[in-house]
Protein backbone atom coordinates (compact mmCIF):
# COMPACT_ATOMS: atom_id res chain seq x y z
CA UNK A 1 0.00 0.00 0.00
CA UNK A 2 1.39 3.43 -0.91
CA UNK A 3 1.61 6.23 1.64
CA UNK A 4 -1.00 8.31 -0.16
CA UNK A 5 -3.47 5.42 -0.14
CA UNK A 6 -2.76 4.86 3.56
CA UNK A 7 -3.73 8.46 4.32
CA UNK A 8 -6.93 8.08 2.32
CA UNK A 9 -7.87 4.92 4.24
CA UNK A 10 -7.12 6.56 7.60
CA UNK A 11 -9.36 9.47 6.62
CA UNK A 12 -12.11 7.04 5.60
CA UNK A 13 -11.90 5.16 8.91
CA UNK A 14 -11.91 8.38 10.89
CA UNK A 15 -15.00 9.56 9.03
CA UNK A 16 -16.68 6.23 9.77
CA UNK A 17 -15.85 6.46 13.49
CA UNK A 18 -17.14 10.04 13.68
CA UNK A 19 -20.37 8.92 12.00
CA UNK A 20 -20.80 6.00 14.43
CA UNK A 21 -20.12 8.20 17.44
CA UNK A 22 -22.62 10.80 16.29
CA UNK A 23 -25.16 8.09 15.46
CA UNK A 24 -24.96 6.71 19.00
CA UNK A 25 -25.20 10.16 20.53
CA UNK A 26 -21.55 10.60 21.58
CA UNK A 27 -19.74 13.91 21.48
CA UNK A 28 -17.32 13.67 18.55
CA UNK A 29 -15.20 16.34 20.19
CA UNK A 30 -14.01 13.64 22.59
CA UNK A 31 -11.83 12.32 19.76
CA UNK A 32 -9.40 15.12 20.55
CA UNK A 33 -9.54 14.69 24.33
CA UNK A 34 -6.82 12.99 26.37
CA UNK A 35 -9.09 10.32 27.85
CA UNK A 36 -12.59 9.25 28.70
CA UNK A 37 -14.54 7.95 31.67
CA UNK A 38 -15.73 4.35 31.64
CA UNK A 39 -18.95 3.54 33.55
CA UNK A 40 -18.64 1.10 36.43
CA UNK A 41 -19.17 -2.53 35.52
CA UNK A 42 -20.76 -5.42 37.36
CA UNK A 43 -18.09 -8.13 37.23
CA UNK A 44 -18.23 -11.86 37.64
CA UNK A 45 -15.69 -14.58 36.95
CA UNK A 46 -15.27 -15.20 33.23
CA UNK A 47 -17.53 -17.87 31.73
CA UNK A 48 -14.66 -19.49 29.83
CA UNK A 49 -12.82 -20.60 32.96
CA UNK A 50 -12.73 -24.15 34.23
CA UNK A 51 -15.35 -24.82 36.89
CA UNK A 52 -12.69 -25.11 39.63
CA UNK A 53 -10.97 -21.83 38.78
CA UNK A 54 -14.26 -20.03 38.25
CA UNK A 55 -15.48 -21.14 41.70
CA UNK A 56 -12.24 -19.94 43.32
CA UNK A 57 -12.31 -16.52 41.66
CA UNK A 58 -16.03 -16.12 42.39
CA UNK A 59 -15.40 -16.92 46.05
CA UNK A 60 -12.53 -14.43 46.08
CA UNK A 61 -14.89 -11.79 44.70
CA UNK A 62 -13.98 -8.14 44.79
CA UNK A 63 -10.93 -7.39 46.89
CA UNK A 64 -10.87 -4.57 49.42
CA UNK A 65 -9.90 -1.97 46.85
CA UNK A 66 -9.74 0.98 49.24
CA UNK A 67 -7.44 -0.92 51.60
CA UNK A 68 -5.19 -1.99 48.72
CA UNK A 69 -4.97 1.55 47.40
CA UNK A 70 -4.09 3.18 50.71
CA UNK A 71 -0.74 4.95 50.63
CA UNK A 72 1.65 3.54 53.21
CA UNK A 73 2.61 6.41 55.49
CA UNK A 74 6.09 6.95 56.89
CA UNK A 75 8.63 4.16 56.59
CA UNK A 76 7.62 2.09 53.53
CA UNK A 77 9.84 -0.79 54.60
CA UNK A 78 8.12 -1.05 57.97
CA UNK A 79 4.73 -0.89 56.27
CA UNK A 80 5.66 -3.79 54.01
CA UNK A 81 7.02 -5.76 56.95
CA UNK A 82 3.62 -5.42 58.61
CA UNK A 83 1.91 -6.75 55.48
CA UNK A 84 4.42 -9.61 55.32
CA UNK A 85 3.69 -10.57 58.93
CA UNK A 86 -0.03 -10.78 58.14
CA UNK A 87 0.70 -12.92 55.08
CA UNK A 88 2.84 -15.29 57.14
CA UNK A 89 0.00 -15.77 59.60
CA UNK A 90 -2.39 -16.59 56.77
CA UNK A 91 0.11 -19.06 55.28
CA UNK A 92 1.31 -20.66 58.52
CA UNK A 93 -0.19 -24.02 57.56
CA UNK A 94 1.71 -24.11 54.25
CA UNK A 95 4.92 -26.04 54.82
CA UNK A 96 7.51 -27.96 52.83
CA UNK A 97 5.65 -31.12 53.85
CA UNK A 98 2.47 -29.59 52.39
CA UNK A 99 4.16 -29.21 49.01
CA UNK A 100 5.62 -32.69 49.15
CA UNK A 101 2.25 -34.21 49.93
CA UNK A 102 0.28 -32.20 47.36
CA UNK A 103 2.66 -32.60 44.43
CA UNK A 104 4.38 -35.88 45.24
CA UNK A 105 7.84 -34.29 45.20
CA UNK A 106 10.82 -34.48 47.57
CA UNK A 107 12.15 -31.17 48.87
CA UNK A 108 15.46 -30.64 50.64
CA UNK A 109 16.43 -27.31 52.20
CA UNK A 110 20.03 -26.53 51.38
CA UNK A 111 22.50 -23.79 50.46
CA UNK A 112 24.29 -23.00 47.22
CA UNK A 113 27.00 -20.33 47.06
CA UNK A 114 25.85 -19.20 50.51
CA UNK A 115 22.24 -18.71 49.32
CA UNK A 116 19.26 -20.59 50.77
CA UNK A 117 17.68 -22.91 48.22
CA UNK A 118 15.21 -25.79 48.05
CA UNK A 119 16.23 -28.79 45.95
CA UNK A 120 13.04 -30.28 44.54
CA UNK A 121 12.96 -33.75 42.99
CA UNK A 122 9.91 -34.88 40.98
CA UNK A 123 8.26 -38.27 41.53
CA UNK A 124 9.97 -39.45 38.36
CA UNK A 125 12.54 -37.71 36.15
CA UNK A 126 11.33 -37.17 32.61
CA UNK A 127 13.90 -38.87 30.38
CA UNK A 128 14.02 -35.69 28.28
CA UNK A 129 15.25 -33.82 31.35
CA UNK A 130 17.98 -36.13 32.58
CA UNK A 131 21.04 -33.97 33.16
CA UNK A 132 18.89 -30.82 33.08
CA UNK A 133 17.93 -28.43 35.88
CA UNK A 134 15.38 -25.65 36.40
CA UNK A 135 16.40 -22.67 38.57
CA UNK A 136 13.24 -21.11 39.99
CA UNK A 137 12.62 -17.60 41.36
CA UNK A 138 9.44 -17.12 43.39
CA UNK A 139 6.98 -14.24 43.19
CA UNK A 140 5.72 -11.90 45.88
CA UNK A 141 6.53 -8.30 44.84
CA UNK A 142 10.13 -8.89 46.00
CA UNK A 143 9.10 -8.73 49.69
CA UNK A 144 6.77 -11.73 50.08
CA UNK A 145 6.99 -15.44 49.32
CA UNK A 146 10.10 -16.47 51.21
CA UNK A 147 10.56 -19.59 53.33
CA UNK A 148 8.38 -22.57 52.45
CA UNK A 149 6.39 -20.45 49.99
CA UNK A 150 9.57 -20.02 47.90
CA UNK A 151 9.30 -23.69 46.89
CA UNK A 152 5.60 -23.82 45.99
CA UNK A 153 5.74 -22.91 42.29
CA UNK A 154 8.98 -24.85 41.99
CA UNK A 155 7.20 -27.95 43.30
CA UNK A 156 4.45 -27.43 40.71
CA UNK A 157 7.01 -27.21 37.89
CA UNK A 158 8.97 -30.22 39.11
CA UNK A 159 5.85 -32.38 39.35
CA UNK A 160 4.32 -31.23 36.06
CA UNK A 161 7.44 -31.42 33.90
CA UNK A 162 9.40 -34.16 35.65
CA UNK A 163 12.46 -31.94 36.01
CA UNK A 164 14.70 -31.27 39.01
CA UNK A 165 14.22 -27.76 40.35
CA UNK A 166 16.32 -25.45 42.49
CA UNK A 167 14.01 -22.87 44.09
CA UNK A 168 16.04 -19.91 45.30
CA UNK A 169 14.92 -18.44 48.64
CA UNK A 170 16.47 -15.12 47.72
CA UNK A 171 16.96 -12.10 49.97
CA UNK A 172 13.70 -10.17 50.30
CA UNK A 173 13.71 -6.43 49.71
CA UNK A 174 12.67 -5.70 53.29
CA UNK A 175 15.92 -7.35 54.41
CA UNK A 176 18.16 -5.78 51.75
CA UNK A 177 17.03 -3.97 48.60
CA UNK A 178 18.37 -4.33 45.07
CA UNK A 179 20.74 -5.84 44.04
CA UNK A 180 20.64 -8.43 46.87
CA UNK A 181 17.98 -10.73 45.36
CA UNK A 182 19.52 -10.54 41.89
CA UNK A 183 22.98 -11.27 43.28
CA UNK A 184 21.59 -14.38 45.00
CA UNK A 185 20.17 -15.71 41.74
CA UNK A 186 23.35 -15.02 39.80
CA UNK A 187 25.43 -16.72 42.51
CA UNK A 188 23.25 -19.86 42.40
CA UNK A 189 23.34 -19.88 38.59
CA UNK A 190 27.14 -19.64 38.60
CA UNK A 191 27.24 -22.56 41.02
CA UNK A 192 24.99 -24.60 38.73
CA UNK A 193 27.35 -23.88 35.84
CA UNK A 194 29.97 -25.95 37.65
CA UNK A 195 27.77 -29.03 37.14
CA UNK A 196 25.56 -28.25 34.13
CA UNK A 197 26.24 -26.61 30.78
CA UNK A 198 24.28 -23.37 30.39
CA UNK A 199 22.19 -24.97 27.63
CA UNK A 200 20.90 -27.55 30.15
CA UNK A 201 19.69 -24.91 32.64
CA UNK A 202 16.27 -23.30 32.53
CA UNK A 203 15.44 -20.25 34.63
CA UNK A 204 12.00 -18.97 35.47
CA UNK A 205 9.23 -17.89 37.77
CA UNK A 206 6.07 -15.81 37.99
CA UNK A 207 5.44 -12.15 38.85
CA UNK A 208 8.52 -10.88 40.73
CA UNK A 209 10.07 -14.20 39.76
CA UNK A 210 9.52 -13.26 36.12
CA UNK A 211 11.12 -9.88 36.75
CA UNK A 212 14.15 -11.53 38.35
CA UNK A 213 14.40 -14.11 35.55
CA UNK A 214 14.74 -11.36 32.94
CA UNK A 215 17.09 -9.34 35.15
CA UNK A 216 19.27 -12.40 35.75
CA UNK A 217 19.83 -12.86 32.02
CA UNK A 218 20.63 -9.16 31.60
CA UNK A 219 23.18 -9.46 34.42
CA UNK A 220 24.69 -12.65 32.96
CA UNK A 221 25.18 -10.85 29.65
CA UNK A 222 26.84 -7.99 31.52
CA UNK A 223 29.18 -10.48 33.23
CA UNK A 224 29.95 -12.19 29.89
CA UNK A 225 28.54 -15.49 31.21
CA UNK A 226 26.63 -17.97 29.06
CA UNK A 227 22.87 -17.53 29.28
CA UNK A 228 20.53 -20.43 30.12
CA UNK A 229 18.94 -22.68 27.53
CA UNK A 230 15.36 -21.49 28.11
CA UNK A 231 13.29 -19.10 30.22
CA UNK A 232 9.87 -19.24 31.84
CA UNK A 233 8.54 -15.71 32.41
CA UNK A 234 5.10 -15.73 34.04
CA UNK A 235 3.22 -12.42 34.18
CA UNK A 236 6.37 -10.42 35.03
CA UNK A 237 6.39 -7.02 36.72
CA UNK A 238 8.91 -6.04 34.07
CA UNK A 239 8.34 -2.28 34.35
CA UNK A 240 8.31 -0.93 37.91
CA UNK A 241 7.18 2.45 36.60
CA UNK A 242 3.91 0.63 35.72
CA UNK A 243 3.33 2.31 32.35
CA UNK A 244 1.44 -0.56 30.68
CA UNK A 245 -2.07 -0.06 29.32
CA UNK A 246 -3.51 -2.94 31.40
CA UNK A 247 -2.38 -1.18 34.59
CA UNK A 248 -5.33 1.13 33.88
CA UNK A 249 -7.75 -1.08 31.97
CA UNK A 250 -7.53 -4.05 34.35
CA UNK A 251 -7.39 -2.08 37.59
CA UNK A 252 -10.09 -3.58 39.89
CA UNK A 253 -10.89 -6.11 37.15
CA UNK A 254 -7.91 -8.16 38.35
CA UNK A 255 -9.16 -9.41 41.71
CA UNK A 256 -5.84 -10.90 42.81
CA UNK A 257 -3.36 -8.05 42.24
CA UNK A 258 -6.15 -5.42 42.04
CA UNK A 259 -4.12 -2.19 41.66
CA UNK A 260 -0.52 -1.00 41.63
CA UNK A 261 -1.38 1.92 43.89
CA UNK A 262 -0.46 1.70 47.55
CA UNK A 263 1.30 -1.57 48.39
CA UNK A 264 2.64 -2.42 44.92
CA UNK A 265 4.17 0.99 44.22
CA UNK A 266 5.62 0.96 47.74
CA UNK A 267 7.16 -2.46 47.14
CA UNK A 268 8.78 -1.18 43.92
CA UNK A 269 10.35 1.76 45.76
CA UNK A 270 11.61 -0.41 48.61
CA UNK A 271 13.06 -2.96 46.17
CA UNK A 272 14.85 -0.31 44.09
CA UNK A 273 16.33 1.38 47.17
CA UNK A 274 18.78 4.06 46.05
CA UNK A 275 18.60 3.06 42.38
CA UNK A 276 16.37 4.47 39.64
CA UNK A 277 13.30 2.42 38.71
CA UNK A 278 14.38 2.65 35.06
CA UNK A 279 17.55 0.65 35.79
CA UNK A 280 17.19 -2.36 33.43
CA UNK A 281 18.21 -4.75 36.21
CA UNK A 282 15.22 -3.44 38.22
CA UNK A 283 12.79 -2.88 35.34
CA UNK A 284 14.04 -5.33 32.69
CA UNK A 285 11.73 -3.92 30.02
CA UNK A 286 14.28 -1.11 29.61
CA UNK A 287 17.11 -3.57 28.93
CA UNK A 288 18.65 -5.05 25.80
CA UNK A 289 16.96 -8.37 24.90
CA UNK A 290 19.36 -9.35 22.15
CA UNK A 291 20.88 -12.83 22.55
CA UNK A 292 18.23 -13.88 25.08
CA UNK A 293 17.29 -17.57 25.34
CA UNK A 294 13.99 -18.87 23.94
CA UNK A 295 11.30 -17.61 26.31
CA UNK A 296 7.90 -18.96 27.39
CA UNK A 297 5.47 -16.25 28.62
CA UNK A 298 2.13 -16.57 30.41
CA UNK A 299 -0.57 -14.08 31.43
CA UNK A 300 -4.37 -13.66 31.35
CA UNK A 301 -6.89 -11.23 29.89
CA UNK A 302 -7.76 -9.88 33.36
CA UNK A 303 -4.15 -9.67 34.54
CA UNK A 304 -3.06 -6.22 35.73
CA UNK A 305 0.38 -7.04 34.29
CA UNK A 306 -0.88 -8.31 30.94
CA UNK A 307 0.75 -5.33 29.21
CA UNK A 308 4.12 -6.09 30.83
CA UNK A 309 3.92 -9.63 29.46
CA UNK A 310 2.86 -8.47 25.99
CA UNK A 311 5.54 -5.77 25.86
CA UNK A 312 8.26 -8.22 26.90
CA UNK A 313 7.03 -10.61 24.21
CA UNK A 314 7.13 -7.93 21.53
CA UNK A 315 10.58 -6.73 22.59
CA UNK A 316 11.92 -10.29 22.48
CA UNK A 317 10.37 -10.82 19.05
CA UNK A 318 11.87 -7.56 17.79
CA UNK A 319 15.25 -8.86 18.99
CA UNK A 320 14.74 -12.04 16.97
CA UNK A 321 14.22 -14.29 20.01
CA UNK A 322 11.93 -17.31 19.80
CA UNK A 323 9.01 -16.86 22.19
CA UNK A 324 5.80 -18.63 23.11
CA UNK A 325 3.09 -16.29 24.45
CA UNK A 326 0.17 -17.90 26.29
CA UNK A 327 -2.74 -15.65 27.31
CA UNK A 328 -5.57 -17.32 29.25
CA UNK A 329 -9.15 -16.09 28.98
CA UNK A 330 -10.46 -14.43 32.14
CA UNK A 331 -7.39 -15.12 34.27
CA UNK A 332 -6.22 -12.42 36.71
CA UNK A 333 -2.64 -12.10 37.92
CA UNK A 334 -0.97 -15.46 38.50
CA UNK A 335 -4.26 -17.38 38.71
CA UNK A 336 -3.17 -19.94 36.12
CA UNK A 337 -1.43 -21.59 39.10
CA UNK A 338 -4.32 -21.15 41.54
CA UNK A 339 -5.99 -24.54 41.12
CA UNK A 340 -3.64 -27.50 40.53
CA UNK A 341 -5.24 -29.93 38.10
CA UNK A 342 -7.46 -27.30 36.45
CA UNK A 343 -7.31 -26.80 32.69
CA UNK A 344 -5.54 -23.46 33.25
CA UNK A 345 -2.89 -25.02 35.50
CA UNK A 346 -2.39 -28.01 33.20
CA UNK A 347 -2.36 -25.78 30.13
CA UNK A 348 0.24 -23.34 31.49
CA UNK A 349 2.59 -25.94 32.94
CA UNK A 350 1.92 -28.56 30.27
CA UNK A 351 2.94 -26.12 27.56
CA UNK A 352 5.97 -25.15 29.66
CA UNK A 353 7.02 -28.80 29.75
CA UNK A 354 6.74 -29.02 25.95
CA UNK A 355 8.68 -25.78 25.55
CA UNK A 356 11.50 -27.00 27.81
CA UNK A 357 11.66 -30.33 25.98
CA UNK A 358 12.15 -28.41 22.75
CA UNK A 359 14.85 -26.06 23.99
CA UNK A 360 16.87 -27.62 26.83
Amino acid sequence: MSFSKSKVRIAMFRSLFVFLLSFFGSNTGSLASEGWVVPEKQLSAASGLSDETRQLLTALGASQFDMRKLTLDGDLRQGLLGIAEQAMLQQKDITIETHESQFGVRIQASEMAGVKVYKISPPQINTAFEGRIFMHAHGGAHFLGGGAMAAQEGAMIAASAGIEVISVDYTLSTERPFPAALNDLVAVYEELLKTFPASAIAVGGSSAGGNLTLATVLKLKELKLKVPGALFVGTPNADLLFTGDSIITNEYVDNTLVTVEGMIRASAKVYAGEYELTNPLISPLYGDFSDFPPTYLVSGTRDLLLSDTVKVHRKLRDAGIETDLNIFEGIPHGAYLAVPGSKEFNGALGDLKTFLQRHL
